[in-house]
């Protein structure tokens, strides 16, 4: 069992900076509510792994930076 904690969120951010993506440091509030609103909490009666909270926040992650208009 694993949810997305402002912690965690804070460690995929800080990955993102150092492996080259300092443009979307930091990330803005409406994509971190986005990610809390979907992993911040188990879907009854399911049950998020790591891999689950790791892969899918780096797809809304990189659709969220890759749709917005520069």
């Amino acid at each position: 069992m694993a949810i997305l904690t402002r912690k965690r969120l804070q460690e995929i951010e800080d990955y993102y900076y150092w492996t080259g993506y300092k443009s979307w440091h930091p990330f803005p509030k409406e994509l971190k509510v986005k990610l809390l609103d979907v992993y911040g909490k188990e879907p009854s009666p399911y049950s998020w792994t790591d891999q689950d909270i790791d892969e899918g926040s780096r797809k809304m992650i990189t659709d969220y930076f890759d749709t917005k208009p520069t």
